[in-house]
């Protein structure tokens, strides 16, 4: 596919497709996305909940493998493929599932159990090495899939930094929201159990490893996995709009902050600013940088009820 080299995004130009093509094709994606997320929010972690799950996966797979075969519909089949990818490092490496590899992990070696307040284990050293196996446990099945469908890994965005400006603003990103976060502006929103500057720097260790863990894991799931494939047919800004949606959606349910509807609004927001710099920068990088920046205050809340 050419690209178009003029372009800032670095996006391959949109294929000429029909109007009813892309809403049908946004309607899927939505419908995949959010499916997961119904599933996982409806089903408790079971073996019914596994099961719901692996449906998915074979229908997204079955979808992915129809479509790739039909002379009509072979331009799509990576979306389903990549549904398929999505709900598959979900199965293992989304703490709420019920194969997940970070919940066996805590439970049956490091015989920890998490709790409402901190969901990955009951102490510091037990939530790093939690968030190291869930996170291996979600990116590396992305990794092997993607180049087990013949795509390189530039494709989900592992790539050189494009535009070192956009670097530059994830790592102030990331310095701001440290700061906020240890002058203690950010308990107003996301309130914790009481921490003092000198336990903050004590477990600023810790909460780094935690915070790079997670914005690797949700920008390779949430976006880099997609948003090329969504931008091949939609164009770079309804692309970024799509995977910040599904991205906010996923937040429907969480119990750390004092207003949920401002802080679905800040998601999406948050969606857009780190896909835009996903696209902008070419690499997963910078946008992993930043997310993990605006993680603190969160990962924050759950080291405050640790051991």
């Amino acid at each position: 596919m050419e690209l178009n080299t003029t372009h800032d995004s670095l996006m391959p130009r949109p294929l000429a497709t029909s109007l009813v093509a892309r809403s049908a094709l946004v309607i899927f994606c939505l419908a995949a996305g959010l499916g997961y997320r119904v599933i996982v929010g409806v089903f408790p972690a079971s073996i019914l909940q596994l099961g719901v799950l692996s449906a998915l996966a074979a229908i997204l797979l079955a979808l992915a493998l129809l479509a790739r075969n039909s002379p009509s519909l072979s331009a799509y089949w990576e979306i389903p493929f990549a549904f398929f990818i999505f709900t598959v490092a979900g199965i293992l490496g989304d703490a709420s599932t019920f194969a997940s590899l970070q919940q066996a992990f805590v439970v049956h070696v490091l015989h920890e159990a998490p709790s409402a307040n901190n969901p990955i284990a009951a102490t510091v050293a037990g939530s790093v090495l939690g968030q190291l196996v869930g996170t291996l446990a979600l990116v590396v099945p992305i990794i092997l899939l993607t180049l087990a469908s013949g795509r390189d890994l530039k494709s989900i965005y592992i790539d050189q930094t494009r535009n070192r400006w956009v670097l530059l603003v994830g790592a102030a990103g990331f310095v701001l929201f440290y700061y906020l976060a240890a002058r203690g502006f950010s308990a107003r929103f996301f309130p914790n159990n009481g921490f003092t500057l000198p336990q903050f720097f004590a477990l600023t260790p810790a909460l780094i490893i935690l915070v790079l863990c997670n914005g690797l894991r949700e920008e390779l799931w949430f976006r880099a996995l997609f948003l090329k494939k969504y931008g091949r047919f939609l164009g770079p800004l309804a692309a970024n709009v799509l995977s910040a949606l599904i991205f906010a959606s996923f937040h429907v349910q969480v119990t750390y902050s004092r207003s949920l509807p401002l802080f679905l609004g800040i998601a999406l927001i948050q969606g857009l600013i780190l896909g835009y710099m996903m696209q902008k920068s070419n690499s997963i990088l910078a946008s992993v940088i930043f997310h993990a920046g605006t993680d603190i205050p969160i990962f924050l809340v759950y080291l405050s009820y640790v051991r």
